[in-house]
């Protein structure tokens, strides 16, 4: 009995196989290219959702910012804005004012605290540029208001000086940059002045030395 040829199919064979692994390859290229693009998208996605946050949170710091650097005490006065520019230390400035709020200044800046003798008003402008909060009180004021004035300032760890002014009229003044308010005496409303005007000076720095 004569032997059947398989010869005539094993090249129809091969083909049928080299197309199937030329089919599996061109799924493995597109499931491979299916996943990177995925990736892809998920790493844009995340991106975004970080970047939406930061920028959520810039806008909810700079809100808050906004609100306290507009935040104003009733009664405060706004002075104008005379300049700061700096002289050499010991160099007096014919200010307008006993208690000068800007305007050209001495390069020195004092400590922060609570100071026996009359500070320079070069000297407080300088600490009002830096964020500070100075509080004058004339010569005249009495002892126990002295000391009223001392415990509002020591709640304060930085950033407010309190001086006496012999050429002070009010009892009390408080000053900030471009910033001002007379008071009778030790007036409680001192520390709230403290709180809103401290670090709006155009520099931020301490002067806990």
């Amino acid at each position: 009995m004569p032997k059947k040829r398989a010869s005539a199919k094993k090249p129809a064979d091969k083909q049928k196989q080299a197309e199937k692994r030329a089919k599996r390859e061109q799924r493995k290229i597109a499931d491979a290219e299916a996943k990177r693009v995925a990736m892809r998208k998920k790493r844009i996605r995340q991106g975004a959702w970080i970047l939406g946050g930061v920028i959520a949170l810039g806008a909810i710091g700079f809100l808050i910012y906004d609100k306290a650097s507009l935040e104003e005490l009733p009664g405060v006065s706004k002075e104008a804005y005379e300049g700061r520019t700096h002289v050499t230390a010991g160099q007096q400035v014919p200010y307008q004012t006993p208690t000068p709020t800007s305007g050209t200044h001495s390069a020195s800046s004092p400590r922060c605290g609570v100071v026996q003798q009359p500070m320079p008003p070069e000297f407080a402008v300088h600490a009002l540029e830096h964020g500070g909060v100075v509080i004058w009180y004339a010569a005249s004021l009495p002892t126990e208001e002295v000391s009223a004035l001392e415990a509002i300032v020591s709640r304060f760890d930085d950033r407010v000086i309190l001086s006496p002014n012999l050429q002070l009229t009010d009892p009390v003044v408080a000053t900030s940059w471009t910033r001002l308010k007379a008071y009778d005496g030790a007036d409680e409303e001192i520390a709230q002045f403290i709180e809103i005007y401290r670090g709006r000076g155009p520099e931020n720095f301490s002067c806990r030395y």
